[in-house]
């Protein structure tokens, strides 16, 4: 079978060789080239590659962005010269948000708790093992908060990406590592342009705003939606609008197998877990009170209900999912016995499977004269064995150093050690 080749303007060909992903606006492919991505944007009427060429010259407006330098997204390198479209650099190891939650492909984990639970449900079962192997609760925290700061400093610049999905945002594939990434950027445009265009709701299906369905322009706000829609998606296994009303509304309508996500972003429903409107309870059938604590649900509260979704600037900011994303990644807690992560406090006790677990707590004062400006609590399991302190506990939260250490501790049989620390710190 002959494969697709696209020429840039320097005259170099390059061979789409697998589709990577795609989005509200095109496909992305894979590249015999190694570390070359190409983007192609879709003509939504034809439905086929976009052919006005004249429709490129905005890749070279957002290639010379000098705002975006040293922030974690792939812009354009080369123009192609027949289509709409661009080469972009890939990262070695990096896939995703989607294909790094899915769990396929993974070796899934094998311990008498989830073997209990396959039992009792295969359907959940099989979904929480597969949580487990892509790097559980504390890698998808960890990832969206990676993200949130690349979005947090789009938005700082005065820009808005406006296509927002997991199929954009990419991860190290390594559970233990969270790298993040955005990919196709070609959509980002200043806020007051943004404001403006008229373009039919351009969006990834399944992470509109409500506004976006009404023509009203896209804004920093959206973003936040958008964003809000896949951690939540991605931390419960559970589309925020996708409940029982809202399915029994498509199946009445016939539309199960059209735009459902579509129709359940329009604002027409409560989200899943409102306060104050039970009508639309998820059916999922997970449990969507273990993975977002208090401090989360508010933040989600903030976005989905009624208020959120009619005032978009009522939702929850990016810099705020930073600041609250950073501080429950610093509770999670693995369990040693289902491998499990849920929310730790002073009780080490899993309450997914009721094991017990040795868990270190480090609690952080800034201390300025004598009054206390922050405090950070920051919780590990024992069993993790070496355990990186990060610096924000010590410093408070800034996006420049998420990956610095502070100190680390080794935990031993007869205690812990404490190393790599710097002098300017005292222990109490």
């Amino acid at each position: 079978m002959a494969k697709d080749i696209y020429v840039d303007t320097y005259g170099r060909s390059h061979v789409a060789s697998k589709e990577l992903s795609s989005g509200g606006q095109g496909i992305v492919y894979l590249t015999e080239e190694p570390n070359v991505l190409l983007k192609l944007e879709w003509n939504r009427i034809t439905q086929e590659i976009e052919k006005d060429t004249s429709n490129n010259d905005k890749f070279d407006d957002i290639r010379i962005l000098p705002m975006l330098e040293n922030t974690n997204i792939t812009l354009p390198q080369t123009i192609l010269r027949d289509v709409v479209g661009y080469t972009m650099k890939m990262l070695d190891g990096m896939v995703s948000f989607e294909e790094a939650f899915s769990g396929d492909g993974y070796e899934l984990p094998d311990n008498e708790w989830i073997n209990g639970m396959k039992e009792a449900n295969e359907y959940i079962g099989v979904r929480l093992q597969k949580y487990i192997a892509t790097g559980g609760m504390r890698k998808r925290l960890n990832a969206f908060l990676n993200a949130s700061c690349v979005l947090s400093k789009i938005h700082a610049s005065g820009l808005v990406y406006c296509d927002i999905s997991e199929k954009n945002m990419f991860v190290s594939a390594d559970p233990q590592i969270s790298h993040v990434w955005l990919i196709d950027c070609d959509n980002l445009s200043f806020m007051k342009e943004s404001m403006k265009k008229r373009d039919g709701g351009l969006h990834s299906p399944g992470y509109g705003a409500p506004e976006i369905y009404e023509d009203k322009g896209k804004t920093m706000y959206s973003d936040a939606f958008s964003f809000a829609i896949a951690l939540f998606w991605e931390l419960t296994m559970s589309h925020p609008f996708k409940g029982f009303a809202a399915l029994a509304m498509l199946d009445e309508l016939d539309m199960l197998d059209g735009p459902e996500e579509d129709y359940t972003c329009k604002g027409a429903f409560a989200w899943v877990c409102d306060e104050e409107d039970d009508s639309n309870r998820s059916s999922s059938g997970m449990p969507i009170e273990m993975f977002i604590n208090v401090s989360l649900f508010e933040k989600f509260q903030k976005t989905f209900s009624e208020n959120g979704r009619r005032n978009r600037q009522k939702r929850t900011t990016m810099p705020e999912w930073t600041y609250v994303l950073a501080k429950e990644l610093d509770h999670v807690v693995r369990c040693k016995c289902c491998q499990m992560d849920y929310y730790g406090d002073e009780s080490s006790v899993c309450p997914w499977c009721d094991a017990e677990n040795s868990v270190i707590k480090v609690t952080a004062y800034k201390v300025v004269g004598e009054k206390k400006k922050f405090k950070w609590d920051f919780l590990r399991e024992v069993s993790e064995g070496v355990i990186n302190v990060p610096l924000r506990v010590l410093e408070g939260f800034n996006s420049n150093y998420l990956d610095e250490k502070a100190f680390r501790i080794t935990c031993l049989e007869d205690g812990i050690e404490i190393g790599d620390l710097s002098n300017q710190y005292d222990f109490l």
